[in-house]
């Protein structure tokens, strides 16, 4: 069986993060949220495209604990480094590390 476990839900659900933060009128209105939903989009995909194919029979996700800590990891991650800077009272990036310390999560490197 190949894919489509939930009939290709991630690219519908990238594609319409996509659209709603990019939106001008969202952009105007909740700057903050059009951020996130642009940041997410992408994580969102390809959290669920691993899942489809491991579900569909293609790949076998090695370790569920593992993926499963690392793809909430990688939104917490990308989700705080969208917010503004002036909402973290002791600073963003202090706030972040304490975060990646508390929880031992590493963000992957650029490719």
């Amino acid at each position: 069986m190949s894919g489509g476990h939930w009939d290709y839900a991630g690219y519908k659900v990238q594609n319409t993060l996509l659209e709603i933060s990019g939106d001008p009128d969202v952009r105007r209105r909740w700057p903050i949220i059009a951020s996130a939903f642009g940041v997410m989009a992408d994580l969102f995909f390809l959290a669920e495209h691993e899942m489809d194919d491991d579900l569909s029979g293609d790949i076998h996700i090695e370790d569920d604990a593992t993926f499963d800590r690392g793809v909430v990891g990688a939104i917490l991650d990308a989700a705080l480094r969208a917010l503004p800077d002036e909402m973290f009272e002791r600073g963003k990036w202090a706030t972040i590390q304490a975060w990646q310390a508390s929880t031992g999560y590493e963000p992957e490197a650029p490719r």
